[in-house]
């Protein structure tokens, strides 16, 4: 679980920003105050994970366009390097017993015979306590970055990641070569054997690193309109697409398979969407499926196509929600477009239920004050903890972009530092029209 991000000399952000994620983190401000920034400084760190071809961190590629690497710089300030930490948390850890074996592996000498050249290796394993006495362990990670704007013959600086469970150190790690390095990967080629497990030991570490990166799930600010004929052709595993563009054949697949999952979908699609009896009609010897349902409030069947331009929009976040996996994160920009104010109040609930039914954290870009007023209630009634949700206002102070984070208490209340006119300028405006009358 990702848990803290600090970026400096990023797009908008000169001076660092520190963002603080829990498991509903909910990013707010306005306009090109620097929300989508934080959307795309990750997306830029997941594509990074399997492109070392183009450079340390990739900008260009399948999950967002960003332009070259020096483009990334802010334009205001003079520093001439991004820097960034991001705090994790993951219980993917490997066992105690695999952790000794592997630090006996370690620190074990190869004996190399002289004729064969055969290296040889024994180690012993004393008998270790029962595992589930440790199953609650959690590792907690350090990664820290620097990487120079200014070099001309690549990208440039340093890529370091330090790790621990408890007290015990578990990888200590990093490189001053980006130019022949992978983000989150210090793994090398060696015939030293040493050096050889060496580079196992680390990897072993980062990679559920890696693969909760990968796992991350975007959706962006505006979803493809739902068609009235569905390829029903296998989708990517576990992706709507960052435009909902797989979310129809993804919902038919659920709504085959039925259970759990089925009823989490359309319960959402019910409260929010007002869309009610879902069914599918297969054509062309089951290539083709049209869906159908009915408007919850007139009993009208339609082609669910038809409802509106509100539900496209709603319908992939519920299905991409449904399809990931406990610690995974969903990260959405705009969940409330095209929905009305009450059908935004609903969405709150949905990222709760996320949460509380199938442990996925969400980072959520949004202008609803529904919304937010929806997870303010549900924390005052318990459904939610104080410290499952927070909010970040991402504004300009004295002319640099930054971000303060906010809580909200045990009574529902939200912390103090949001102007006024910011969820209130509904109410400065009945002011005002109150003193023409």
């Amino acid at each position: 679980m990702l848990t803290n991000i600090r970026i400096e000399n990023f797009r908008v952000f000169n001076d660092e920003v520190h963002l603080r994620l829990r498991p509903i983190t909910v990013l707010i401000g306005r306009n090109s105050a620097g929300k989508s920034s934080i959307m795309k400084f990750l997306l830029m760190l997941q594509q990074s994970l399997n492109m070392n071809e183009v450079g340390f961190l990739a900008p260009e590629g399948e999950r967002v366009h960003l332009g070259a690497f020096g483009d990334l710089r802010n334009s205001v300030g003079k520093k001439r390097k991004l820097r960034f930490r991001l705090d994790l948390s993951t219980r993917d850890i490997p066992s105690r017993r695999e952790r000794i074996m592997l630090e006996a592996m370690q620190n074990r000498e190869f004996n190399t015979d002289p004729v064969t050249k055969r290296s040889e290796m024994r180690i012993v394993i004393e008998e270790q306590e029962d595992e589930k006495t440790v199953k609650d362990e959690i590792a907690e990670y350090i990664v820290e970055t620097s990487v120079s704007y200014s070099s001309k013959a690549g990208q440039t600086g340093y890529h370091k990641v330090a790790g621990k469970i408890g007290s015990e150190t578990i990888i200590n790690s990093g490189t001053k070569n980006l130019r022949t390095s992978q983000f989150l990967r210090f793994r090398e080629q060696s015939n030293d054997p040493n050096k050889a497990l060496q580079s196992f030991w680390t990897d072993r570490f980062l990679f559920p690193l890696r693969e909760e990166m990968r796992l991350w799930r975007h959706l962006s600010p505006v979803r493809e309109e739902s068609q009235r004929a569905i390829v029903t052709a296998s989708p990517p595993p576990n992706s709507v697409g960052q435009m909902g563009e797989y979310a129809m054949p993804h919902l038919q697949q659920i709504y085959n398979e039925g259970g759990e999952t089925a009823a989490f979908v359309f319960r959402h699609m019910s409260a929010v969407a007002g869309v009610d009896s879902i069914r599918f009609e297969s054509s062309m010897k089951g290539y083709l499926a049209h869906a159908r349902a009915k408007n919850k409030i007139t009993n009208a069947e339609s082609y669910l196509s038809d409802f509106g331009f509100g539900v496209s929009q709603c319908l992939p976040i519920f299905v991409q929600g449904a399809l990931l996996r406990p610690d995974q994160m969903l990260m959405v920009e705009q969940p409330e477009a095209q929905l009305h104010p009450s059908a935004q109040l609903e969405l709150g609930t949905f990222f709760a239920e996320l949460l509380n039914e199938r442990k996925v954290m969400s980072l959520i870009e949004t202008h609803s004050s529904q919304l937010i007023l929806r997870l303010r209630r549900l924390v005052a009634n318990q459904t939610l903890k104080p410290e499952d949700v927070s909010l970040a206002y991402v504004h300009v102070n004295d002319g640099m972009p930054t971000i303060k984070n906010l809580d909200i208490d045990s009574s529902g209340n939200l912390e103090k530092g949001l102007p006024m006119e910011f969820f209130g300028a509904d109410v400065l405006e009945s002011m005002k029209l109150g003193l023409k009358q």
